[in-house]
Parts: C-alpha cells; sequence; structure tokens
C-alpha cells in the first residue's frame, strides 16, 4: 500500500507537543535529504513516497525522539554561509562562532597571515578563514583523531590547500612560533553546569573544561604567548559570564590591549589579547 506525504505530515503535527520543533526540522529533513521542493510541501499532500524514503522518514522521527539535533541527522550544518558535513564527534557550530572569523578579518593587517585554529573540530572555523583570507595558512589542531576525520573532509569539500589539520594538545606539540593568530573555541562548561542535559549527543570532551570551566584558556594562553609573533593575537570565544576571568587569564599571561566583543544577543562572547 502506497503512503502519502500528507499521511506523514499529520503524523509529525501530532508529535509537535512532545518533540518541539519538529515540523520546522521535518519540512527541513524534506527539503535537504529528499529534495523536495517547497511546492511539495506545502501544497502536494498526495505525492506517494517510496520505500526507501519511508525508511528515511522513519529514521528521521526515531532519532527525532532522541533529541538528536537535526544537523546530525542530516550531516549537515551551516556556518559563515557554508555547509560543512558534521557528526556527533564534533561540536554542532554555533551562530556566534562566526563573529571569530569576522575579527580575524578586521585585524588581519597581512594577505598572507598564518592562524593556528585550536581544537578545530569540523573544521568550520579554521576552513572559513583559509577560504575568507586570500593568501592565509590556517593550521587546523585538534587533539582527537575522529575530529581530525570530519575536518579532512570538510577540507576536501571546500578544496581548501591553505588549511592543514594536525594532531596535537594544544599547542604543545606544534614546533611553529611565528603565528599571526591564534583563535580558539576551546571547552569551557563545568561538569556541573545545567546546561549540558541539553547537549547529550555533542562529544564531552569538546565541551567540558576542569576548574570550573577555566582550565583549557589557561592552558592555551600560556601556550599562545609563547607561539605568536610580536603583534600577534589571541582570540578565545567563551561563556556568556567568563569575560572578566578570561581577561584576567589573558592579563596575567602577559597579553596587552585586551578587549571583549559582543554576540548577536548582547553578551559578552569573544576576548581578544595582542602579544
Amino acid at each position: 500500500m502506497s503512503i502519502s506525504i500528507e499521511t506523514y505530515k499529520r503524523k509529525i503535527s501530532s508529535l509537535e507537543s512532545s518533540i518541539p520543533g519538529i515540523s520546522k526540522n521535518f519540512r527541513f529533513f524534506l527539503k535537504k535529504s529528499l529534495n523536495y521542493s517547497d511546492l511539495n510541501i506545502i501544497l502536494e499532500n498526495e505525492i506517494n513516497i517510496s520505500e526507501a524514503e519511508v525508511k528515511k522518514i522513519e529514521d528521521f522521527i526515531s532519532l527525532s525522539r532522541n533529541k538528536t539535533p537535526i544537523e546530525y541527522i542530516l550531516n549537515d550544518s551551516e556556518f559563515y554561509g557554508r555547509s560543512f558535513y558534521v557528526d556527533s564527534r564534533v561540536l554542532i557550530p554555533r551562530d556566534e562562532t562566526e563573529l571569530i572569523v569576522d575579527l580575524v578579518k578586521e585585524y588581519s593587517a597581512s594577505n598572507n597571515p598564518k592562524i593556528a585554529d585550536l581544537g578545530t573540530g569540523s573544521g568550520c572555523i579554521g576552513i572559513s578563514l583559509a577560504i575568507e583570507i586570500t593568501g592565509s595558512l590556517v593550521i587546523g589542531i585538534d587533539s582527537s583523531l575522529d575530529a581530525l576525520e570530519v575536518a579532512n573532509r570538510n577540507k576536501n569539500l571546500h578544496k581548501t590547500s591553505n588549511f592543514e589539520p594536525r594532531k596535537s594538545n594544544w599547542l604543545e606539540g606544534i614546533k611553529d612560533n611565528d603565528f599571526d593568530f591564534i583563535v580558539s573555541n576551546p571547552p569551557y562548561i563545568s561538569s556541573s553546569d545545567e546546561h549540558l542535559k541539553d547537549l547529550i549527543h555533542e562529544p564531552k570532551k569538546a565541551l567540558i573544561s576542569s576548574e570550573n570551566g577555566y582550565s583549557d584558556f589557561k592552558k592555551i594562553s600560556t601556550q599562545a604567548y609563547k607561539k605568536l609573533k610580536k603583534g600577534g593575537i589571541l582570540i578565545f570565544e567563551h561563556g556568556y559570564n567568563q569575560a572578566n576571568k578570561v581577561n584576567e587569564i589573558m592579563q596575567s599571561n602577559y597579553f596587552n590591549q585586551i578587549k571583549n566583543f559582543k554576540d548577536y544577543q548582547g553578551h559578552p562572547r569573544i576576548t581578544i589579547g595582542i602579544k
């Protein structure tokens, strides 16, 4: 017996109260995974769907019940206007992280800056910088081989020959000491933070940091000062309530001209310091 798209539209609608947002995600899923047009989705309710499509839709519903983010279901997330492959080995890119790319572009006085992207994950920051700044060399550093596999996949997807993934625990294994920029969106959530309950599918190693979320800021600041050129810039993304402490950490590691920048919601989100 054939099944029409209307059958699933009704089923999805009935799930909205128990799975908030599933209706919006379903429309996005139909477009991205099954190549449906807006016209198909909105007006053509009698379209019969194939057995293969039924399987994909049932998988979508099952994953949604398990609160799997739509980005992981589709293996796709947008960052800085580009599509990136993502899965549960890496964090899902956030809109506010795009500010790091904006700031490097604004502060870059050279046409060929050398940049380290620490905790590169999917590579979305480093690859975006490699594309946006012609002539740049971007080293995408991560301690996770799983994450580096994803970064390499995105490097190939975007054909960014000036993005170079490397394995290291922050800058410990990196011999280069001539970076113009070192940028990082490091783990900064305390293990007791209540927000972790909503992030069950993302890698905890990329989220949680000891010392109430500040351990990795301290490690990176110490290492970065030694690896930057004179006048080089360190850029951190951090939690909305961490700006003052991050300022203190950077000051204690001899960074100057420290400035905070707010995200789109008006929260202090990015801190920069100059060597």
